[in-house]
């Protein structure tokens, strides 16, 4: 969950490492450092800071460090708090080295390395890392065996870039279990978390796979396999995404993700439909050529569990398979039971989900012959590697903590895998999918229409003036979506929220409710509409203040309610992706209305790849 960059140029890296650190601070911004090493004499220079990225601009301002050799970091805190002392880098008087992951085994390692001499400054699990290495560097005389010696004796997950004083020549880099690249241009090498972060110095990427290290000059890369054998280099083009690091004319990122939404949706269907109506998904050739399954299991974090929990809706109905939704981190704790003929479907936006990737390692280990298939982002990640196939989302980067535009995207891709299983099935023919896809395609149509008339979400803001939380309805696939808005007001507002099925709100949750706890309710056509509006008498009987999202016209709303959002009606895959958008601007408006930072929420992170 930390974002870790590392480059060797001919030039000072001091400004490029800045900038690299500033586009992944989404992946962290609990603290933030630098190292850099000009000449073997003048040694390693560090400057760290608590805080976000901007406290560590400002030191450099007042200490400025050169050399053409640098690493640096921003921190999510996993093991030790917050402080200066416990952000990367970490050294000793002869190298440093940056990490993202947990290593397990860090407390047997500190107390070794503490009788050996080892003066530890933190309370992380990072620092044992370069004082294992200097321990290697003097029991082995090849550099080469004892950075790989260092890295087989750690247990756990890591991405690490290190340098050596005496080299200033050398950049290092592991990857196990955490995200790691390397990209080059004619600023120089680098090593790297996201491509993001080098998208604007680099021309050539290469993903490093499970377990692969090396070191790098900047004539010369080396990188080598978990036994210390040479891999070959597989260089490509770097993609172009430096867009996405602009806000251009809108206060946040979210806002402009919020925004992007309608040229995601279409972006998608010109993908995967054609003018005739058809639906293909061309990296997943097993979907069209393989007998449907007997069961289905999806499994995801956050946003993407939501994602998740809509499709199991469609499938259903349409498939007549069991459709098993789980969180990851429980799938993979429950001693799952799996069998033949099930597919594992896994959603996530980075691809990187420790928890995720972690439940797709064990489905593969149970059941080999299985068939596993991703829906995410980043088409390079370790989940797409690691499955059988993949749906693209095609959202482009996603910079905010709080997902909008990835969210419904995976919401699109899910709902025409749907389509394309139940015609698969015989359940519908192909004249009502290309209905389904057309109004798939108004969606996108609606939405535009929403953003422009955004200001009538504004007056929803008052209604949140006292109140100590919220609670979310909706039956049917808006009951996740009911689970998203909740998450979504918490994640930026920081306001306790929560997503209820609107038929389970009276065993228990109907006792929160008094006149400062607002309750939004989904009221959709496609959705078992009457038991909703039933739900929302209870509630407003027992005087709660009442945000009403419906399809409804207003001469058939309920007239009492405090406030009430009318959106255009979608069909039954459509609707969702229509009423996320109130949501996404509901969390959104109260968050600025607290004065929290929407953007990079506190204690929270992107790219969630610790377990």
């Amino acid at each position: 969950m930390c974002g870790i960059i590392g480059i060797i140029s001919h030039n000072n890296v001091q400004h490029m490492l800045v900038q690299a650190l500033k586009t992944m601070e989404y992946r962290g911004y609990d603290s933030a450092g630098i190292c850099m090493l000009e000449d073997a004499a003048s040694g390693l220079k560090n400057v760290k800071e608590k805080g976000k990225l901007q406290h560590l601009q400002q030191a450099l301002k007042q200490q400025p460090l050169t050399g053409n050799l640098g690493i640096g970091h921003t921190r999510w805190a996993t093991h030790g708090k917050p402080e200066v002392r416990n952000a990367h880098p970490h050294q000793t008087a002869t190298l440093a080295i940056v990490h993202n992951g947990i290593i397990e085994n860090h407390q047997a390692l500190r107390t070794e390395l503490q009788q050996t001499g080892a003066n530890f400054l933190s309370d992380t699990d990072s620092e044992v890392i370069p004082w294992l290495w200097q321990q290697q560097r003097t029991q082995f005389s090849n550099e080469k065996e004892a950075f790989l010696h260092t890295l087989n004796t750690l247990k756990g997950a890591y991405a690490i870039a290190g340098l050596q004083a005496h080299d200033p020549d050398k950049l290092w880099f592991a990857r196990r279990g955490s995200p790691l690249l390397l990209a080059r241009g004619s600023s120089g090498v680098f090593v790297a978390s996201d491509a993001l972060a080098v998208a604007g110095e680099a021309d050539e990427v290469m993903y490093l796979q499970e377990g692969e290290w090396g070191w790098t000059t900047l004539e010369d890369t080396y990188v080598f396999d978990v036994q210390g054998k040479s891999v070959a280099l597989k260089w490509q083009a770097m993609p172009h995404m430096v867009s996405a690091t602009d806000k251009g004319d809108y206060a946040h990122y979210m806002l402009k993700e919020i925004h992007e939404q309608p040229r995601v949706y279409r972006d998608i269907l010109h993908a995967y439909t054609d003018v005739s109506g058809s639906v293909h998904f061309p990296q997943a050739d097993f979907i069209h050529n393989d007998t449907l399954p007997k069961r289905i299991i999806m499994v995801a974090c956050g946003t993407s569990y939501h994602a998740a929990l809509t499709a199991r809706y469609w499938l259903e109905r349409y498939l007549k398979v069991p459709v098993e939704v789980d969180v990851a981190s429980e799938f993979r704790y429950r001693d799952p039971v799996i069998g033949d003929h099930t597919w594992l479907i896994t959603l996530s936006q980075s691809g990187e989900t420790a928890d995720t990737l972690e439940a797709l390692r064990l489905f593969k280990r149970r059941t080999p012959h299985n068939k596993t298939l991703a829906f995410c982002n980043v088409p390079h990640s370790s989940l797409v590697r690691e499955s059988d196939g993949l749906i693209e989302l095609y959202a482009g980067p996603e910079i905010g903590v709080a997902s909008t535009k990835a969210y419904t995207a995976q919401l699109m891709a899910l709902a025409l895998f749907s389509l394309q299983l139940a015609q698969q099935n015989q359940a519908l023919d192909t004249k009502e999918v290309q209905q389904h896809i057309q109004a798939l395609q108004y969606a996108a149509d609606h939405v535009d229409v929403l953003l422009q008339e955004s200001h009538q979400f504004d007056m929803l803001t008052q209604i949140f003036s006292h109140a100590h939380g919220a609670l979310f309805l909706g039956r049917g696939p808006c009951y996740p979506l009911a689970l998203e808005g909740a998450l979504k007001l918490k994640e930026i507002s920081y306001l306790h929220a929560e997503g209820y099925a609107a038929g389970e709100m009276k065993h228990g949750p109907i006792a929160l409710v008094d006149k400062n706890l607002p309750v939004v309710v989904l009221a959709l056509r496609q959705y078992h509409l009457d038991k909703v509006i039933s739900n929302l008498h209870e509630v407003q009987a027992r005087g709660a203040k009442i945000i009403l999202i419906t399809d409804l016209p207003k001469s058939e709303c309920p007239q009492d309610v405090d406030a009430i959002v009318n959106i255009p009606e979608g069909d039954f895959f459509s609707a969702p992706l229509i009423a996320s958008i109130p949501l996404q601007f509901l969390s959104y408006n109260v968050a600025r209305s607290k004065g929290t930072d929407v953007d990079q929420p506190r204690n929270l992170a992107k790219s969630v790849t610790v377990e």
